[in-house]
């Protein structure tokens, strides 16, 4: 998968896939929100996009690759 880096946080890169699929909602087709305070310690940093009607359609690590 291909990133876009949006900047950093403490040093570290903060970054987003390339393709824009990840923030459409399967079952309607609307753009989810994100939802930064989606994650637990065990999974490390996770931001959910969420649909206002279908709930969470995908999860992202801004990180991975870089740990």
């Amino acid at each position: 998968m291909d990133f876009d880096e949006l900047g950093e946080v403490d040093g570290i890169p903060v970054r987003v896939p390339t393709s824009d699929e990840y923030r459409t909602c399967a079952v309607c087709g609307g753009d989810c929100e994100p939802d930064p305070s989606f994650g637990s310690d065990e999974q490390g940093a996770r931001i959910a996009f969420v649909c206002p009607e279908h709930g969470v359609q995908s999860l992202v690590d801004p990180f991975e690759g870089l740990r």
